[in-house]
């Protein structure tokens, strides 16, 4: 996620012990410098959600437990709190967005299906967690997530469709398929008036397309690939008019 200029990358897993990671680091795109914070407290994971509400960050979910644990995270202080439980059952791969001054975290796996899709938000102000309607499509992991305006999008993962949740009525509204076929575990965020989603694993190919999403032509146009190698699980976020991408594993990772 960011918070005010600075982006914040951690947890995940390595092909190091300790394999899940709870390290944490702040981004500063004026430098173009990287600063170790402090760990994250909940325990390394991977598969976590993250995102930012106004000043503060927050994380949860995720796995090698199955996890429902949030927490949420003060830059100006460099500490983590630990809030209220996600309000569904445990999971990672989930997906997370934020609309006006709430947090929305849906979908992913379990220890019961692959296929969740009860979407839940997050009130920060009261620390309290409410149902909402279910997403649209069919369940699914590892799908793309991202906010513009007062409206939140997700879709892919297994399949192509996408979908558009406007929360005041709490409705899913089917929106143009991903141009591609469907894939798991690529980047998504927003910058301004536009979605953007790239990277991930479509059946054994790693993939570094990467690709626009326009919600008031509701159409998506291919922009140019990721400069690094294809990837898999890799991390992303927004500051300002600039997107950032970077982590995750390649298929020489992958056949290791």
């Amino acid at each position: 996620f960011s918070i005010e200029g600075k982006g914040y990358i951690g947890t995940g897993t390595d092909q190091n012990a300790p394999f899940h990671q709870k390290d944490f680091w702040e981004y500063n795109p004026d430098t173009d410098t990287w600063k170790q914070k402090a760990d994250f407290e909940g325990g390394g994971r991977y598969g976590a959600i993250g995102f930012s509400i106004e000043s503060k960050g927050y994380l949860g979910t995720g796995y090698p437990t199955w996890s429902k644990d949030f927490w949420q995270y003060d830059p100006v202080i460099d500490s983590w709190t630990q809030k209220e439980d996600f309000g569904g059952e445990a999971r990672y791969s989930a997906v997370g967005f934020v609309i006006g001054s709430y947090g929305f975290i849906g979908l992913g796996a379990s220890s019961s299906t692959y296929a969740l899709k009860d979407f839940w938000q997050y009130n920060p102000s009261t620390d309290t967690w409410i149902q909402k309607v279910d997403f649209g499509g069919k369940g699914r992991e590892d799908a793309l997530a991202f906010s513009i305006g007062n409206k939140g999008y997700s879709g892919t993962g297994y399949d192509s469709d996408f979908w558009e949740y406007d929360p005041s009525p709490d409705n899913w509204n089917q929106k143009a398929s991903f141009a591609q076929r469907g894939r798991e575990g690529g980047v998504s965020f927003s910058i301004g008036t536009k979605g953007y989603f790239g990277t991930g694993l479509n059946s054994s190919n790693f993939k570094k397309d990467f690709w626009e999403y326009d919600p008031i032509n509701d159409l998506w146009s291919q922009k140019a690939d990721l400069y690094g190698p294809a990837r898999y699980c890799a991390v992303g976020f927004s500051i300002g008019t600039k997107g950032y991408i970077g982590t995750g594993y390649g298929v020489e990772d992958y056949l290791s």
